[in-house]
């Protein structure tokens, strides 16, 4: 069983790409590259953890601000007796109710039926018609707000198994009175193997969409516990590179307004049908400019640069969006450890434009302060980026 978790409706996966890649034919030359692939594999009761190249600080980080909902504190450490694996799903799914919390307990309809003074919902003309005289009141059927549901029973359930254990108990702590909300319902028991397709339908609590199926991951162990699994084999895998992607966007929306990652406006063929063009980021500076930009999960090359793929790829993007946008400037963002500086004074020349072309570097604090430094180091990228003034006329 391999389980994948990915973040936000703009953003899909690569399932096509490789997990790992090994090389060397003895122990003594054996290397595995996990790409940007981080989690848990679980072997014979063995557990491997895939951990963040900048830190598990930086993930943690990462998968707080990208899921709109910012802490530093209270982060629940990364422990050995909790496989990273676990530790991504039940703190994303932790961020997550807590979010949908915030609009309040989720309420559903229940039908209900009562002897009233006053008449509500429908009158139930067989019980009035059976009646041997009038009492005053009236057989009424009903709905009502309750608190009484399968969404809210498996989110409670969740909640228990979490907190029953001891190894969860640093992840969870902070939310002990949403729990202490969701125990104080009432609830018949309910087979969940039979409850299929439920889903929050009222947009004021969509949000509970997410925690639900969430906490069936958690209920059902999906998510490579050693000891839990009877299989052999188990893992929880998750595509960084598309978590960092999506960082990013956040980031830079503090100042900027971006494009939808989705938007559908261009494609290229390719002998056989078209494939649409997707660029990374997309600053909408008004007026019909724009700066366009790729975002790469790994460390740019100081040596050679940017790789021949990548430089290809943005050339598309760029040649393709010169048909309707002035483009500002373009290039690529990378996350790194260090800092240095480099001079950004080059050009990309398409169809008589010349376009500066930038690279911009996103630092990330490998320091033991990394959570009161990293809120900084985000605004210092911002500043970075080209801002268009508005024209005083």
């Amino acid at each position: 069983m391999i389980n994948q978790i990915t973040f936000g409706e703009e953003f899909d996966a690569n399932t096509k790409q490789k997990l790992f890649d090994i090389t060397g034919n003895n122990f003594d030359n054996f290397k595995l590259y996990t790409n940007n692939i981080v989690g848990s594999i679980n072997y014979q009761g063995k557990q491997f953890n895939i951990n963040c190249r900048f830190g598990n600080e930086f993930l943690q980080y990462m998968i707080a601000s990208s899921s709109g909902f910012l802490e530093l504190e209270n982060l629940g450490n990364i422990n050995n007796s909790v496989g990273l694996g676990e530790w991504i799903l039940i703190y994303y799914w932790k961020i997550q109710l807590k979010k949908a919390f915030s609009f309040g307990m989720y309420k559903s309809y229940k039908g209900k039926s009562a002897n009233l003074s006053t008449v509500r919902g429908n009158i139930n003309t067989n019980s009035y018609i059976r009646k041997t005289y009038f009492d005053g009141k009236i057989d009424c059927n009903y709905k009502e707000h309750s608190y009484n549901n399968i969404i809210n029973y498996t989110i409670s359930l969740a909640l228990k198994k979490v907190f029953k254990k001891d190894k969860y108990r640093q992840i969870v702590e902070d939310i002990y009175e949403i729990k202490n909300a969701f125990d104080s319902i009432q609830h018949k028991k309910i087979n969940l193997k039979l409850e299929t397709n439920n889903k929050v339908l009222n947009p004021f609590y969509v949000k509970y969409n997410e925690v639900y199926k969430l906490s069936l991951n958690i209920l059902n162990n999906n998510f490579a516990s050693i000891g839990e699994e009877s299989q052999d084999f188990s893992a929880f895998l998750f595509d960084i590179s598309l978590l960092f992607e999506h960082h990013i966007r956040k980031v830079l929306q503090q100042k900027f307004s971006l494009f939808q990652k989705n938007k559908e406006e261009f494609s290229v063929p390719n002998g056989i049908f078209e494939n649409k063009l997707f660029p990374d980021v997309i600053i909408d500076h008004g007026d019909n400019k724009i700066s366009i930009f790729d975002v790469k999960y790994k460390y740019f090359n100081k040596t050679h640069g940017v790789d021949r793929e990548d430089r290809f790829q943005l050339t598309s993007y760029v040649a393709t969006h010169l048909s309707k946008y002035e483009i500002i400037e373009c290039g690529f963002i990378y996350p790194s450890n260090e800092k240095y500086n480099f001079e950004n004074k080059q050009t990309i020349n398409i169809c008589k434009n010349e376009i500066p072309f930038k690279i911009y570097l996103y630092e990330v604090d490998i320091s033991n302060t990394f959570f009161k430094k990293q809120r900084s180091n985000d605004i210092c990228f911002i500043n970075k980026f080209k801002e268009i003034p508005n024209d005083p006329t």
